[in-house]
């Protein structure tokens, strides 16, 4: 696609600045109830220090930002709400622009960027306060360093990577869906080039377990060297619950276990669904295997930029674990949402796109629905409408917008505009 023409670069600008309007008025409102624990953490790492204030369900990059927010709040006498959003606003910004050259690499227009700075599911997770924005900027320029197929641009790629993975546990799928893509490709070519993707993970995440290691403090019950790789290996069992009121294929079934007057998230995921088999491994297994068949299928794509390759199998990991594993929040399919608005740029075909808007305006039905306050009158009939029956009708619809998303992501490159 040729630059921008001067109608487009308008329609940009305006929209940018009408979005950063709207998020400023939203840097005052607290939102869910998750910013205490984000100050509480920050709080706790910046006045003793990162091994004894780490225990909880972030990682430890993640606890250094919320350090740094909570110095940041001190230092200019800012309340938590303001500081904290406007890291989130910060990495929003760098997200937006990310998109903005992915949307230009790829050849499609740049005004569709609009579409993840002004959806109203974008804006309602800003007003809420998640922090899914600070990790999701890291993996987008992940993908961006993926310029070729040569070891340098993988090694590049890798730093990104590695800060998303040392931040959330939503990047834990993404480094084992770019394992599984550099063994297809070792396979294929035995070429070990695409597993220098991996060096600016394992390096850092070497480099924290060193630190906590060093400091002999014992944290979340396990011995200091432990606490570090139990932490991620313990993250599936923080809430094990078949689905935290996140409109997938669990809820539905949740819904129909659950005792009569009991939340969706009561019902356990170690339910078994098979002899000895609990919903979760279920799950797990479902997830890795589609995620190891469209690896495969997507580095044999010869049409396709090494780049293109890794926006599809990250945007589709992305949403396969929000949609198909256990314990899944109802902020969690966020990072596959920026990947939506690239595959709807990418893509002509009408089933795909309606699909895509269909399952960000179900996002935002249940969203709010659950949490929204402003504006009052709109927040009160998003309320009113949300019902546990309503989000099994969102969870079917959904799962019938990812499955007609998932197969064109496979087959082929998605043609451009």
């Amino acid at each position: 696609m040729s630059a921008p023409s001067l109608k487009v670069r308008y329609y940009l600008v305006a929209g940018f600045i009408t979005g950063l309007i709207l998020k400023y008025f939203m840097l005052f409102y607290k939102g869910v109830f998750d910013m205490d624990a984000y100050y509480e953490w920050g709080r706790r790492t910046l006045d003793s220090n990162l091994a004894t204030g780490y225990g909880s369900i972030y990682f430890p990059l993640q606890y250094q930002i919320f350090e740094f927010c909570v110095w940041i709040g001190r230092v200019v006498g800012s309340s938590q709400i303001p500081t904290f959003k406007s890291s989130n606003l910060v990495f929003d910004i760098g997200t937006f622009v990310v998109v903005l050259l992915l949307l230009k690499r790829e050849r499609s227009n740049p005004a569709y960027a609009l579409l993840y700075w002004l959806h109203p599911w974008f804006l309602s997770v800003f007003s809420l306060g998640y922090v899914d924005f600070h990790f999701s900027f890291f993996v987008m320029l992940s993908i961006y360093c993926l310029h070729n197929n040569t070891a340098r641009y993988y090694l590049l790629a890798g730093l990104p990577l590695a800060a998303a993975f040392l931040m959330k546990p939503q990047a834990q799928i993404l480094v084992v869906a770019a394992f599984f893509y550099a063994i297809c490709h070792f396979v294929r070519t035995r070429s070990i080039s695409a597993f220098a993707i991996f060096a600016g993970p394992v390096a850092l995440f070497l480099g924290y377990e060193v630190y906590f290691a060093a400091s002999g403090i014992s944290t979340m019950g396990f011995k200091p060297a432990h606490v570090l790789p139990l932490s991620y290996l313990n993250i599936v069992n923080v809430f094990p619950s078949l689905s935290a009121q996140m409109p997938n294929i669990w809820y539905p079934i949740a819904y129909l276990l659950r005792k009569p007057g009991d939340p969706i998230y009561t019902v356990s995921d170690q339910i078994l669904l098979l002899p000895h088999i609990p919903a979760r491994w279920l799950a797990a297994a479902a997830v890795l295997i589609a995620l190891a068949f469209l690896a495969w299928r997507v580095e044999r794509d010869a049409d396709a930029t090494v780049g293109n390759k890794f926006l599809r199998i990250f945007g589709v990991a992305s949403l396969l674990v929000p949609m198909f594993m256990t314990s899944a929040h109802e902020n969690h399919l966020f990072l596959g949402s920026i990947f939506l608005v690239l595959f709807f740029a990418m893509n002509r075909r009408l089933s795909v796109r309606v699909a895509i808007q269909i399952l960000l305006a179900i996002q935002f039905l249940n969203l709010n629905g659950l949490y929204a306050e402003h504006p009052a009158r709109l927040a009160a009939f998003l309320r009113r409408i949300h019902s546990e029956q309503a989000v099994v009708a969102y969870s079917v619809v959904s799962l019938l917008c990812f499955l007609t998303i998932f197969p064109h992501q496979i087959s082929q490159r998605p043609k451009s505009e």
